[in-house]
């Protein structure tokens, strides 16, 4: 234990050791020009952490043989790069994410394959409404593609606070265009049309066709499209007639929905609520749009007829689409499986009157 701890304390007075000799005159045999400031270094120590420096400072460049080098770098992340070449310490926690960004953007140049990680895994758990945009441009760059996952995962899941951030005029094209590709983001359609006008002002010299193109007009009220998309001049008539002759045939609407692979999206934990409870159905309205593909219903008792009833599902109680049959005088399961679609209200319709007065829970997921 005391060989242990011996060893410990040996590998932290070197740490601290080398930590003093960073921007140390003392020895040092290079000098950085970053900003309006001089850096002192030391070439050997550099170049055996770098593989970078190795080549600019032992290298054929002409930096090689230089005392003096200027770079072209922001200070405060060149200042924190260099303190982890020679110290091995990362300030993560005491920076802001922009200024992470700038090191993230240093250590990406650098090849400091480790600093990109720790920085990776620090966002991850820092990614909030106000930085998420900044975040997912800086991951899409540099091909960081968990963090690039997880920066896509938390805007599904906080979608409407996002488009209402300011923020969302700082993602890139790209990201933008990433974002609203995807199904699981789960937003009222007239936002993200406002969100693309927003957009669009921020960055006038930007071409959005492809963002407009992104926009599922269908999925819009015949009132927005007539009274918030028409009077922007985006869309053309045709266009707009187009998405309402699509939202009056119902026939494939491209919804988007919420996927929560093995939750109860029924229960009380996602806001289900009834709507409709009569002598001849119920209804449930989940709290928002999913995509399910099992329901599974567990009667608990009943009194004098034996209750039969469909199983239906709808996004608007317009179109109902039928996914079972649910009947106690048969054998018929109590897990209900169909194809994979989105859903907002479930509808359960008796057969029989006497339904009213049958006790059951309803679950709705999505099966993998």
């Amino acid at each position: 234990m005391s060989t242990q701890k011996n060893n410990t304390d040996d590998i932290h007075g070197l740490a601290s050791d080398m930590g003093r000799l960073c921007m140390n005159e003392l020895y040092s045999d290079v000098v950085f020009l970053v900003e309006d400031q001089r850096l002192s270094a030391h070439r050997l120590v550099l170049a055996a952490r770098s593989e970078y420096f190795r080549a600019m400072l032992y290298g054929d460049l002409a930096e090689s043989k230089e005392r003096e080098i200027r770079l072209e770098v922001p200070l405060e992340a060149f200042k924190i790069i260099l303190e982890y070449l020679y110290s091995g310490k990362l300030p993560l926690s005491i920076l802001d994410v922009d200024e992470i960004i700038d090191v993230l953007n240093l250590a990406h140049f650098y090849g400091l394959e480790y600093v990109e990680r720790a920085i990776t895994n620090h966002l991850q758990k820092s990614t909030a409404v106000s930085n998420v945009c900044v975040i997912l441009n800086a991951a899409r760059r540099y091909d960081l593609d968990q963090l690039t996952k997880e920066c896509l995962k938390f805007m599904d899941n906080n979608a409407v606070n996002l488009l209402k951030h300011d923020s969302i005029k700082m993602l890139s094209k790209e990201s933008f265009e990433e974002v609203l590709r995807r199904d699981n983001f789960c937003v009222p359609e007239v936002e993200i049309f406002r969100s693309v006008c927003k957009w669009r002002d921020n960055n006038p010299s930007e071409d959005i066709q492809t963002l407009l193109s992104l926009v599922r007009l269908p999925l819009m009220s015949k009132h927005e499209l007539r009274h918030v998309v028409h009077p922007s001049g985006i869309f053309t008539p045709d266009q707009l007639l187009d998405a309402i002759d699509q939202i009056n045939t119902g026939i494939n609407l491209p919804h988007r929905a919420v996927m929560l692979p093995g939750e109860d999206v029924a229960s009380e934990k996602f806001h289900a609520r009834r709507i409709t409870d009569n002598v001849m159905q119920r209804v449930i309205q989940l709290g928002q749009v999913y995509k399910i593909n099992y329901i599974k219903i567990v009667i608990r008792s009943y009194d004098v007829d034996i209750p039969c009833f469909t199983v239906d599902v709808s996004c608007d109680q317009i179109r109902w689409d039928s996914v079972g049959t649910y009947n106690c005088y048969e054998d018929t399961p109590d897990e209900i499986r169909f194809t994979a679609r989105t859903v907002h209200y479930i509808r359960i319709q008796y057969i029989s009157r006497g339904g009213r007065n049958t006790n059951w829970a309803l679950q709705a997921k999505y099966l993998a």
